[in-house]
C-alpha cells in the first residue's frame, strides 16, 4: 500500500529536521559516552602505572639500600681475610712491646735476659673428628702458626729461677712455658746458671 504524505512541504521539513537533530543528538550522546568510558579507561591504566612506578622505586631503593650493605660487607670481608693471611702467616697480630712489657714486670732484678727472640712455629693441633676437614693432617691433626717466645739469660741460682718460670707460667699472655737447659757458667768471676726457656704467645 502506498503512504502519502498530505502535511504541507514545511511540516514534512520541519520533521525531517527534528528526526536528523535526534539522530545527531543520539550520536553526540554515544559519542559522549564513548569518550567518557575511554576517558575512565585511561585514568585507571594511568593509576595503575603510577602504583607500578611507585613499586619500582620502592623496588629501586631497596636494591640500592642492599648494595650500600654488600660493598660494606665486602670490605669487612677484605678487611678479614687479611688477617686471616697475616693470622695463618704469623700465627697472631703479637704486639712485641706488649711481650717485652710484660717481660720487664715480670723479670726479677736478680735475673737479666742476655737474648730474646719471637718467632712464627708451625704446630700440629688435635682436631675433633667432627672438625676434620680436607687440611687436616694424618692422625687427626691440623697444623697451625703459633708465636714462639724464646728467651736465654743468667739467675743467680735454681731458685730464683724456678720462681720467674712459675711466674711466666701464671702470666695470661704466656702459655706452655718449658725450660730448654740451666747450666753452670762463669760470669765476671762468679758461678751462674744460664737457662733457656720458651713459651707461647697467647692467640
Amino acid at each position: 500500500m502506498l503512504n502519502i504524505n498530505f502535511l504541507p512541504e514545511r511540516i514534512r521539513r520541519q520533521q525531517a529536521s527534528r528526526r536528523s537533530m535526534i539522530r545527531q543528538l543520539i550520536l553526540v550522546g554515544l559519542a559522549t559516552l564513548g569518550v567518557a568510558a575511554l576517558a575512565g579507561l585511561r585514568q585507571g591504566q594511568i593509576a595503575q602505572a603510577h602504583a607500578e612506578m611507585a613499586a619500582l622505586e620502592d623496588q629501586s631503593a631497596a636494591i640500592h639500600k642492599q648494595m650500600s650493605f654488600r660493598q660494606d660487607l665486602e670490605r669487612q670481608q677484605a678487611d678479614l681475610m687479611i688477617k686471616k693471611r697475616i693470622d695463618d702467616q704469623l700465627g697472631s697480630r703479637v704486639n712485641a712491646l706488649e711481650v717485652l712489657a710484660e717481660m720487664e714486670r715480670l723479670l726479677p732484678e736478680t735475673i737479666f735476659l742476655t737474648n730474646l727472640n719471637l718467632e712464627a712455629k708451625s704446630v700440629p693441633v688435635p682436631v675433633k673428628p667432627a672438625d676434620r676437614s680436607a687440611s687436616a693432617g694424618l692422625g687427626g691433626e691440623r697444623i697451625t702458626k703459633r708465636v714462639q717466645l724464646t728467651f736465654t739469660g743468667l739467675a743467680p741460682t735454681d731458685v730464683d729461677l724456678a720462681n720467674f718460670i712459675a711466674q711466666m707460667s701464671a702470666c695470661k699472655l704466656f702459655e706452655d712455658v718449658s725450660m730448654g737447659y740451666s747450666r753452670n757458667v762463669e760470669y765476671r768471676g762468679r758461678t751462674v746458671r744460664e737457662f733457656q726457656a720458651s713459651c707461647y704467645v697467647v692467640r
